[in-house]
């Protein structure tokens, strides 16, 4: 009996080390400001990154698509039954975190007979005076803010050099096409910095991108002149980014 505290901690650490296995492979998604709002953006084989959670909040992720849309379906529940008994300003990333998701991430991942979540998730929301907040929420329920922008990825070394970069370069000034060039080029000078052999099978460039996989990309923009900030990015949006990109 005395051993059973050690053989949990051993469980632990052996669903971090299956969870961070299987999402090693994982493409970044990137989320970072710009004069008018938060924008993000990724590259995937199929749609499935980036969707709107409720009026001024957007989420990325990576990982396994059911996982993705399991969480998603519970922040988008948990928002419009937070809106509806509060109201919609009370809708927050911070209270959604503290007081629902994590918990129920943590508690998933320490019950260590039920299969974990294997997902990350950057967040993104947009204050009612038109700042944008960044989070990062992790499979274990450990969640984190940053001011500069957030980065999921699989490839943890790519991560920790785009979140740098992204802290580095004034985002908060770039009008959106700007924003928008700069971040896709980060996307492929993390490539090239940090690939590794299990990388190949990847895109490495932005032509070699934009001609295999489907830019995914939204936006919330503050100055929209309507409740819901959200969007897609546009196919003329997409396809002047290409231009940009590969012109540049």
């Amino acid at each position: 009996m005395f051993d059973e505290p050690f053989r949990w901690t051993e469980a632990i650490a052996t669903r971090h080390g299956y969870v961070q296995g299987k999402l090693k492979k994982g493409q970044p998604v990137l989320a970072v400001p710009f004069k008018d709002g938060a924008l993000l953006l990724g590259f995937c084989p199929q749609p499935g990154k980036i969707y709107e959670i409720y009026d001024r909040i957007a989420i990325g992720g990576m990982g396994h698509p059911a996982d993705v849309e399991k969480l998603r379906t519970i922040l988008l529940d948990m928002s419009h039954l937070e809106g509806f008994n509060r109201s919609a300003r009370d809708v927050t990333l911070t209270r959604l975190l503290q007081f629902g998701l994590a918990p129920a991430l943590k508690q998933n991942f320490e019950e260590v007979q039920r299969a974990p979540y294997l997902v990350q998730l950057v967040l993104v929301e947009i204050d009612m005076e038109g700042v944008p907040h960044f989070f990062h929420l992790n499979y274990d329920g450990y969640w984190e803010t940053s001011k500069h922008g957030g980065v999921v990825c699989g490839n943890k070394k790519m991560a920790d050099w785009l979140e740098q970069k992204i802290a580095e370069k004034p985002f908060a000034g770039f009008s959106l096409d700007r924003a928008l060039l700069e971040a896709c080029k980060l996307w492929e000078n993390g490539k090239q910095q940090t690939k590794t052999e299990e990388d190949n099978d990847s895109p490495a460039t932005l032509k070699e991108a934009f001609d295999e996989w489907i830019l995914e990309g939204a936006v919330l923009c503050h100055t929209a002149p309507r409740k819901s900030i959200y969007r897609p990015l546009t196919a003329r949006e997409i396809e002047k980014l290409k231009t940009a990109c590969l012109s540049s």
